[in-house]
């Protein structure tokens, strides 16, 4: 009988396989030539087992990207700035460089896919949302609420749109990260 921690293991090298599959096909055919069979024949598991992890092909894109990351890394603070910022850095600084390859490859595809883009502003409200809620104190009033909502969204489109490219790096990326939650929380204009 499999133990939970074994199972799990293998839950994750089918979805790494997966996204390592549906990535590679579709920066190479494109994302609407590249067919949910391909993707799991290349992964070496069933289409079933495809929807099974993931429901859609659009899903393999989104699933535990960066910003879920730094949700689960997210814990309430009295100061949201720098609560988000750490939970950022904690969240670069646990990439591993098969998480890297990942997100380049996976940034690559959503770039040139506007269904993708689509699906990822969904993903990205949801994870504003999430992060406005643990940021906001249990008593806080409408107008406090509101406003870390806004900061939320902001930071979130704002992390969205830094560039990443093949010769980046995750400490560079996560310092351009870190300079977005403070640039939502005070202007984008703002001089320092």
């Amino acid at each position: 009988m499999d133990t939970l921690t074994t199972r799990a293991a293998k839950e994750l090298r089918t979805r790494l396989a997966i996204q390592e599959a549906a990535i590679t096909l579709c920066l190479d055919r494109g994302f609407a030539a590249t067919s949910t069979k391909a993707i799991a024949d290349r992964a070496g598991v069933s289409e079933r087992t495809l929807f099974r992890t993931f429901g859609t092909k659009a899903a393999i894109f989104w699933y535990d990207a960066f910003l879920s990351r730094v949700v689960r890394a997210l814990a309430p603070d009295p100061d949201p700035v720098a609560a988000l910022a750490k939970a950022v850095r904690t969240a670069v600084d646990t990439i591993t460089p098969e998480q890297w390859a990942l997100e380049l490859g996976r940034r690559a595809v959503i770039i040139s896919e506007p269904d993708l883009i689509a699906t990822g502003t969904q993903e990205l409200t949801t994870g504003a949302q999430q992060i406005a809620t643990i940021l906001t104190p249990p008593l806080a009033s409408p107008a406090q609420a509101f406003d870390l909502l806004l900061f939320a969204r902001f930071a979130v489109a704002g992390m969205g749109v830094v560039p990443v490219h093949a010769d980046t790096t995750p400490p560079a990326w996560g310092a351009e990260l870190e300079r977005v939650v403070h640039k939502a929380a005070h202007g984008a204009l703002e001089r320092p």
